[in-house]
């Protein structure tokens, strides 16, 4: 009787310490295990464009110019341009020149002369617009020159331009451009009139 006892104590004791094991593993198992974290894919920046090269195009727009008290006169403006500019990260600097070769049609301006051409030296400065650098805004500053002829034959007046614009980038050679431009001439023509001149634009452009 004793030893049956004994033995059925020995099998109970076995038994409680083999699940008491099992659930020490089970919780060290489960302790162990960490929680599985999925990487969010990581965001990729646009590629930034740079604007360092030449580039040249062709402009059409509309224009007023005022001569003093004679009144003004509208037109048809058109013209190339070609240029070169250095981008600096934040900045964008260059040169441009814009060339009209028939300026406000070759109309006949008050006092019977006609212009037949004008050329402008601009220096250029502008930032990007967006985090591409796809969009440049800039100024354009410099010395404009319109020829101009009649009876007494051809003069050249010299005046300054200031303007407004911006470029955007279609593709990596492509360009968009829109600007205003302001102009001011003195002595204009053989009764030397005094001009001052808006105009607007649009034109592509290609970079080299």
């Amino acid at each position: 009787m004793n030893r049956n006892y004994m033995m059925i104590s020995a099998i109970v004791a076995a038994v409680f310490a083999n699940g008491a094991a099992a659930g020490g593993l089970s919780k060290a198992g489960a302790s162990s295990e960490e929680p599985m974290v999925m990487d969010r894919p990581a965001q990729v920046a646009p590629a930034r464009f740079n604007w360092t090269g030449a580039y040249a195009g062709a402009v059409v727009g509309y224009g007023q110019m005022d001569f003093d008290t004679l009144g003004d006169r509208s037109a048809i403006t058109g013209g190339l341009f070609a240029g070169y500019r250095q981008d600096l990260g934040n900045f964008v600097i260059g040169g441009e020149v814009m060339l009209a070769p028939t300026a406000f049609g070759s109309g006949t301006l008050p006092g019977g002369d006609e212009i037949r051409a004008g050329a402008s030296l601009l220096l250029t400065a502008g930032v990007p617009l967006t985090q591409s650098a796809r969009t440049l805004g800039y100024v354009a500053v410099g010395p404009t020159f319109l020829r101009t002829s009649g009876v007494g034959g051809s003069d050249t007046s010299t005046g300054a331009s200031i303007g407004l614009g911006i470029d955007h980038m279609l593709t990596e050679q492509l360009m968009l451009r829109g600007g205003v431009t302001y102009t001011v001439v003195d002595n204009l023509g053989s009764t030397n009139l005094d001009t001052r001149t808006v105009s607007a634009g649009v034109g592509l452009g290609f970079k080299f």
